[in-house]
């Protein structure tokens, strides 16, 4: 089993059910509050870590209670926590997550202490990437850490898997030997602008010195393009409940399936079942599925 580190954010979500997505200037009434552990970094940390890896977390979060309860649910789940900080100033990260009776959902996050994971945490853990295969990062700590921690991983021949969620701007420093870069349509459509296909506008990505990128498309699966062209991959069908953890659980089971020795189709498609369980749960975290899960479904069918 492959090392991986994860360089990212861990958040509190808190999960909020209502009819529909409310637009602007409307009051709705929530069905109920839940509160779960999240963030991006720490959701694909744990989705890895039930899967059976071999998972180390950098990040931060805040000397309060939701710090308290987020630091142990990553030991819970088997993730190493040597990399995890606590910060004095600031309180640790939240996200609102609105979730629909149709399982749509939109998020507002304060990043908190996630924005304090800076270049000198990276460096006080440098020797986390010294044997490990590969590194996950997301776009929910500051930019100039994803800059550094490329460059970390570049001198130490770990390969980099980017989640660029929230979109922003990508930087030719970032881009240029990215092992995977996995956006989804509407992050896709935030880094290409203007008009163009999904194709062209993943060909651009691509040319940005990529190795291999994938599309996520929700119920309708995942394109791959790389040096051997372009394939589509279906989803898995399900009901979805909850599609808050979709994107997270998606990347963990793909780079789950590449520590496993997985060629990277079959690792995709291993990625579509297990954000194909996720969402037929509710909650971020709460939903990613253990490997006696992802089993006992391959099993049932």
């Amino acid at each position: 089993m492959a090392k991986i580190v994860v360089v990212g954010s861990i958040n509190m979500d808190v999960v909020i059910r209502v009819p529909h997505i409310p637009i602007e200037g409307e009051t709705i009434m929530a069905r109920s509050v839940q509160y779960y552990g999240g963030g991006k970094g720490a959701n694909q940390a744990i989705a890895m870590s039930r899967l059976g890896g071999d998972v180390h977390m950098i990040g931060r979060v805040g000397k309060d209670a939701h710090g308290q309860r987020l630091y142990d649910n990553l030991l819970e789940n088997g993730t190493k926590t040597a990399g995890v900080e606590w910060d004095e100033d600031q309180p640790s990260g939240t996200a609102y997550i609105y979730v629909s009776d149709r399982g749509e959902n939109n998020i507002v996050v304060f990043s908190g202490a996630n924005s304090k994971v800076d270049v000198a945490q990276i460096n006080r853990y440098e020797h986390l990437f010294d044997d490990a295969e590969y590194c996950l990062m997301q776009m929910e700590i500051p930019r100039e850490t994803i800059e550094h921690t490329v460059q970390v991983c570049k001198q130490k021949g770990v390969k980099i898997i980017l989640n660029p969620a929230p979109a922003q701007p990508l930087s030719d420093q970032i881009l240029e030997g990215l092992y995977i870069l996995i956006p989804n349509e509407s992050e896709l459509d935030l880094l290409c602008p203007g008009p163009g296909s999904l194709e062209e506008k993943s060909a651009k990505l691509y040319g940005s010195g990529v190795q291999n990128l994938i599309v996520t498309l929700g119920a309708k699966g995942s394109m791959l393009m790389n040096e051997a062209g372009v394939k589509y991959f279906p989803a898995v069908p399900v009901k979805p409940v909850d599609t808050t953890a979709a994107g997270d659980s998606f990347i963990g089971g793909l780079t789950i399936g590449l520590s496993n020795k997985m060629d990277l189709e079959a690792a995709i498609q291993y990625a579509s079942l297990v954000a194909a369980i996720t969402v037929s749960k509710m909650g971020a975290q709460a939903s990613l599925p253990d490997l006696a899960a992802v089993e006992a479904y391959l099993a049932g069918k």
